[in-house]
């Protein structure tokens, strides 16, 4: 850089631009020390950008956007072979012809949505970067637009903690799947689907999984599929069980993101936008909204359930340690999951556990992943008292618990940290202690001592003086 300060455009910039370009700034893929043979750039700043691609590649062309008059005359000063400046973006665009561009960087104070659409639509772009204000448009309108448009992009968002990057879509798909099991909802069906139609999320895909329903639920779903045809798909099968329904609709989900909805809940218009927007500016791998209960007499408690975030108030943004949410309620229709993540994982549900399979798939899910979204809105309707919910069963059928912890703990132990399985300990003791507050008295007994048994054997390793023995025996009593 010193060798060059006495050619540079603007030296008061030259440092921040320094180590703009040594520290990725605007991305990895998007940087003018590798070797480029035709470049954009927008608002010229110091000038380091270009005279680094030109000392990599002396042949590559340059063509530079810089409506201050004297920075132009700079640029022309230097009289470097194929850098061509213009005063304006009106004069460049109406003067170069189509081409392929290797790098173009936007500066700040040049930024505009529709500069970039123009760009998008002329030339062929490899990789984009720069730099803009929240204000100066709907950052996922952005990503939406360059995820079609360029191999790579990468704009930061001027004292926000996130930015609009990724690459160029492959292949054309849902931005999300919504999976609906559904067994024996008839009555409730319609209420469903109709939220998810009329999502303010229009490239979605909607999958009702009919596990073999013996009322008329999967006349429901073939009548959302008639009207619907371009984004409903019924799937009817044998009766298997909630996990069952759940895997055969994930297995044939196309959206980049997949969701799972149970057939007699809905949610609120903007839910799936709003949780695609979190997940596609935060590079997640899982984001999450908030719920409420809704009761038969129209009670709704309300639960956000959203902390620790890097973004306003804690609520917003990326969660700075994902293993704190293990311990949350095992609530999976509120969140949407990458569908290259679970695969990338082998993450399923297991069809062998006939109820609550939820648990176990939200558990491995936050265990596995790197990147988890929040936000605070409570869009998701988790109906209650409904007749023949698992939810609330009291009797043996809760027994399946045993089942559910010697399985996960045989998923989750070969690879999980120290914390994640202190994490799995928490929710073994968790799950038995509310057992134990709703089940028939007479099975309370036998339940307390196979929690006590299995807790005592998986976890001896993990054992803390925490008072989870007690915990267990009062909430049996």
């Amino acid at each position: 850089m010193e060798e060059m300060k006495f050619s540079l455009v603007d030296e008061s910039l030259a440092r921040k631009d320094y180590d703009r370009l040594t520290n990725s700034y605007y991305g990895k893929s998007c940087n003018p020390l590798i070797f480029c043979e035709n470049l954009l750039i927008i608002g010229v700043r110091s000038g380091l950008e270009f005279l680094i691609a030109k000392s990599v590649n002396s042949n590559a062309v340059v063509h530079i956007v810089e409506s201050n008059k004297s920075f132009l005359e700079k640029i022309n000063k230097l009289n470097i072979a194929n850098v061509t400046a213009f005063s304006s973006f009106k004069e460049y665009i109406s003067s170069v012809k189509s081409q392929k561009y290797d790098y173009v960087r936007i500066n700040r104070v040049n930024f505009n949505l529709d500069l970039v659409a123009q760009l998008y639509s002329k030339h062929n772009i490899l990789s984009i970067c720069g730099e803009l204000k929240e204000a100066d448009c709907k950052p996922l309108t952005l990503y939406r637009l360059s995820r079609n448009s360029c191999d790579s992009f990468f704009f930061n968002i001027k004292d926000k903690n996130y930015n609009v990057a990724g690459a160029r879509k492959c292949i054309e798909q849902p931005e999300v799947s919504v999976v609906v099991a559904a067994y024996g909802v008839e009555n409730y069906l319609d209420e469903c689907v109709s939220s998810i139609v009329h999502q303010t999320l229009k490239n979605i895909e909607i999958l009702i999984v009919d596990d073999g329903s013996i009322d008329g639920t999967g006349k429901k779903a073939d009548e959302w599929q008639k009207r619907f045809p371009d984004i409903v798909r019924v799937i009817h099968k044998e009766n298997g069980g909630c996990a069952s329904a759940r895997l055969e609709g994930m297995r044939e989900a196309k959206g980049e993101y997949v969701a799972f909805i149970d057939g007699d809940d809905w949610v609120e218009q903007p839910m799936y936008e709003d949780l695609f927007e979190s997940a596609a500016l935060h590079n997640s791998e899982i984001a999450q909204c908030g719920f409420y209960e809704f009761f038969a007499d129209q009670t709704k408690n309300y639960y956000s359930t959203a902390w620790g975030a890097d973004g306003q108030n804690g609520t917003t943004g990326l969660v700075k340690e994902p293993t704190e949410y293990l311990t949350l309620m095992p609530s999976i229709w509120r969140r949407i999951y990458k569908t290259s993540f679970l695969r990338k994982h082998g993450i399923e549900f297991p069809v062998q556990i006939r109820r609550h399979d939820d648990l176990p798939f939200a558990f491995m899910t936050i265990a596995r992943a790197k990147r988890i979204s929040v936000i605070p809105d409570c869009y998701y309707a988790y109906r209650l008292n409904r007749p023949g919910q698992d939810v609330g069963a009291t009797d043996e059928r809760l027994f399946i618990h045993f089942e559910i912890f010697e399985w996960l703990y045989e998923q989750v132990r070969p690879w999980a940290s120290m914390a994640i399985m202190s994490n799995m300990r928490l929710v073994e003791i968790g799950t038995h202690s509310w057992v134990l507050s709703r089940l028939d008295s007479h099975l309370k007994n036998d339940y307390l001592n196979k929690s006590i048994s299995g807790i005592s054997e998986r976890y001896k390793r993990y054992e803390l003086d925490d008072g989870w023995l007690d915990r267990l025996k009062l909430a049996s009593r």
